[in-house]
């Protein structure tokens, strides 16, 4: 499968907080900008278009060089998103724009619609450059000889991540989602695996599974390699059994390993699971090691070859290695607030809680300056290590009563049917008279509210300083209050 076109283009966020005002205003001047003569959706291969941010330029409302041009992600934020960790922040290029001065600029978005702007893509529009690179958001691998054999289960059917198969691995295409909504009816069901890969950003393993009786292929998909459960009978002649309980003696996960050194029954394969590592300590090897990290990924458990505990003096085929998973430690997650506009051009924005202070100096930033009507009582918390999905943010959120957040009042000029911000230290009341050389006859100042509705989060998985996304749907109300300067200042994360 190709993913992207090659050798052409965290929460891998920046640790924003709501001390963070929404937008940095970088607005050409009228003598110097540049003009757009060309604008043109991208009709090529949608696959053909995952690109990477390279961090050298940043992410604009309109093309950097034109007037009004607005900087939606800084290059300090680029650079941070070209390393992030995590598939939602792949971006994908729709539409390219050229300058009258050769520029070539292109609009992208973030997979989890977060970012959307425009970037400095070079002189050609042939190829990506600048602050863009093409990139493969996956890529497939050979299937290893048990793969090919093997046969599979469901290991977490139903309706949750873990136990849905996808058209694609999840988030490698935009807008490619599942493949079906609910897999209980499948989990009898048996499945082989024909195809492999590996997700760029996160370093897992994918497989492609088709149900073994034919005549119902409505699961059939890509799922995570570590939410299968191997069916097919026990090697003994080349395989161990390997099974990871917790401290307690509860099982967390168990798996046949196919050793490559066997040669029958009995043999000594002991090389194939322990080696040395850096510090000169015994240790897993790093194919086992891995394989073991795969089996215990994002359940919060961790299990070292070099705790004397999972050391085996000899280890033979047909036998059982019998490991101790140790549970990671409950951490906290901060939780940021992204308004999340139904408008496929503008681009999310991050949320700043109120607080007393300075006014930001861009009147258009008051709509994303937020009250909440409670306090996050209940930390959105979990063991290190372990995946959350968008529901359970949700769920939390709503158990602390943070499903709705308001803006600030704020001023608009109102012009038949046409709206423009101003200045709240301009409009101090409700009358075109008090805002001499800013109103026109006819025009009158109109005060709104935006109020959020929260519609979902961003998946992830717990980590100590983490900050988990809540996202928020806008819906701007009028206001008949009187105007008035809000104040907008440092506020904090929920939680």
């Amino acid at each position: 499968m190709q993913s992207s076109l090659k050798k052409s283009l965290y929460l891998g966020l920046a640790a924003l907080s709501f001390a963070s005002v929404a937008a940095v205003s970088t607005t050409a001047s009228a003598k110097s900008a540049a003009k757009v003569t060309s604008d043109k959706v991208l009709t090529t291969d949608a696959t053909k278009r995952n690109v990477n941010l390279t961090g050298t330029n940043a992410i604009y409302t309109k093309p950097g060089t034109v007037k009004g041009a607005k900087v939606v992600a800084t290059t300090t934020t680029a650079k941070n998103l070209n390393k992030s960790t995590t598939s939602h922040e792949n971006f994908r290029a729709y539409r390219v724009a050229k300058t009258n001065r050769g520029s070539i600029y292109y609009k992208v978005v973030s997979y989890n619609k977060v970012y959307r702007g425009w970037v400095y893509g070079g002189k050609s529009a042939t190829a990506f450059a600048g602050g863009l690179t093409s990139y493969d958001t996956f890529k497939e691998g050979t299937l290893t000889a048990d793969q090919k054999t093997g046969t599979y289960k469901l290991a977490n059917p139903g309706k949750t991540e873990a136990g849905l198969t996808y058209k694609q691995p999840a988030w490698t295409q935009y807008k490619i989602g599942k493949t079906i909504a609910d897999t209980t009816a499948y989990k009898d069901a048996t499945f082989s695996v024909d195809k492999v890969g590996t997700r760029t950003r996160e370093g897992d393993t994918w497989v492609h599974v088709v149900n073994q009786n034919t005549a119902d292929t409505k699961a059939d998909g890509w799922i995570l390699l570590s939410n299968l459960t191997q069916t097919n009978a026990f090697n003994e002649q080349s395989q161990i059994k390997v099974n990871i309980k917790d401290t307690d003696g509860k099982t967390i996960k168990e798996f046949y390993y196919t050793a490559p050194s066997a040669k029958g029954l009995n043999s000594d394969v002991t090389s194939d699971v322990y080696g040395t590592n850096a510090d000169s300590k015994t240790d897993f090897n790093t194919a086992f090691g891995k394989a073991v990290s795969a089996q215990v990924s994002g359940t919060g458990y961790t299990v070292a070859g070099t705790d004397s505990v999972n050391q085996s003096a000899k280890v033979l085929t047909g036998s059982t290695l019998n490991l101790v998973a140790r549970k990671g430690d409950t951490v906290s997650m901060k939780v940021q607030p992204w308004a999340v506009s139904a408008t496929p051009d503008q681009a999310g924005t991050h949320l700043t809680l109120k607080t007393t202070g300075t006014p930001a100096s861009d009147a258009k930033n008051y709509n994303t300056v937020v009250t909440a009507g409670a306090t996050m009582t209940t930390p959105f918390s979990g063991v290190e290590g372990q995946t959350f999905t968008s529901t359970d943010l949700v769920n939390n959120l709503t158990a602390n009563k943070l499903n709705t957040l308001t803006s600030v009042k704020y001023a608009k000029v109102v012009t038949g049917d046409t709206t423009t911000y101003v200045n709240p230290d301009t409009a101090k009341a409700d009358t075109a008279k008090d805002l001499t050389g800013v109103v026109k006859d006819g025009d009158h100042v109109q005060l709104f509210q935006t109020v959020y509705t929260l519609s979902g989060g961003v998946p992830g998985t717990f980590a100590k300083d983490g900050i988990a996304q809540a996202l928020y749907t806008a819906n701007e109300v009028k206001t008949t209050a009187s105007a008035t300067t809000p104040d907008a200042g440092n506020g904090s994360l929920f939680g």
